[in-house]
């Protein structure tokens, strides 16, 4: 009864917050306002924090799937890996840039509950803009993230997203940007996690910050609810979201579903599928 009181508060609440469409790719991370650096989740975290691969309890395969968009990962960690270690492709389109990217993630040991993780990508520019039609444009780039776990229910996340890159002739505005984001996790006696973070403007910018929150409602062993709010600044704009998950013992499904509050015909739904192997 409590667990059903509370999923309908959090619903109601958040629906009066309100609305929008998130670029994302993960429908775990989308379904909660867009958070997730410093809650480990195996599906979507190694798009989020590369530490989190530390965490991951064996080998994973995830495929992520939007309008316009997916994305793949598999992952070999655990307690047996030294260092744990993942690669990743995201494919994404729009009107004024296509972007691929295909990366390798890699995290340290743990020490004192801290990991430290990075991925170094090659990122290929599409650009649909130019004289040139679908020119393309190759730009390395380096992410780096840590995790620190704070008690065995608490954890917080730190992400440096684009720390380095190569020179590349193609505009700045349609390349992929540099932010920073820092993300807290609190579990609630296996019921109920928390989520909430906040990322920079581009260029590491924090007159614009995009804040973040997020509810997980574990309803049973298998099925999870989830909610959440995204106040973004750089792009001015309220975003709902929503989702359900299936945690099974062979393989995983999440669904997310985001819908703008200024234009209720801009909406997106995503899916995962995350198989341990």
């Amino acid at each position: 009864m409590q667990k059903n009181i509370f999923i309908l508060l959090s619903f109601v609440i958040f629906s009066q917050i309100s609305k929008a469409n998130i670029e994302a790719i993960g429908a775990v991370r989308t379904a909660t306002g867009g958070t997730g650096r410093g809650a480990v989740e195996t599906v979507d975290g190694i798009y989020m924090n590369p530490a989190f691969i530390r965490d991951f309890k064996a080998q994973n395969f995830s495929y992520n799937y939007a309008r316009d968009a997916w994305a793949l990962s598999m992952t070999d960690s655990g307690e047996d890996s030294f260092f744990p270690a993942g690669i990743q492709m995201i494919s994404q389109k729009s009107d004024l840039v296509d972007t691929q990217k295909i990366g390798l993630t890699l995290a340290t040991p743990r020490w004192k509950n801290f990991v430290l993780g990075g991925t170094a990508s090659l990122v290929e520019y599409t650009d649909k803009t130019g004289a040139v039609l679908d020119e393309k444009f190759r730009q390395g780039v380096l992410d780096l993230g840590a995790t620190l776990a704070l008690g065995p229910n608490f954890g917080i996340g730190l992400v440096a997203n684009k720390i380095s890159s190569s020179t590349v002739k193609f505009n700045e505005g349609l390349q992929l940007q540099k932010t920073m984001g820092l993300g807290l996790s609190y579990m609630m006696d296996n019921f109920a996690r928390f989520r909430a973070d906040v990322e920079s403007a581009p260029e590491f910018k924090t007159d614009r910050l995009v804040y973040m929150v997020g509810i997980e409602n574990y309803i049973n062993d298998w099925i999870i609810f989830r909610v959440g709010f995204q106040n973004n600044k750089v792009l001015a704009k309220d975003f709902f979201t929503a989702g359900l998950g299936f945690a099974g013992p062979q393989f995983t499904l999440h669904y997310a579903y985001i819908a703008d509050a200024t234009d209720q015909t801009d909406q997106k739904h995503l899916f995962d599928l995350g198989i341990p192997f």
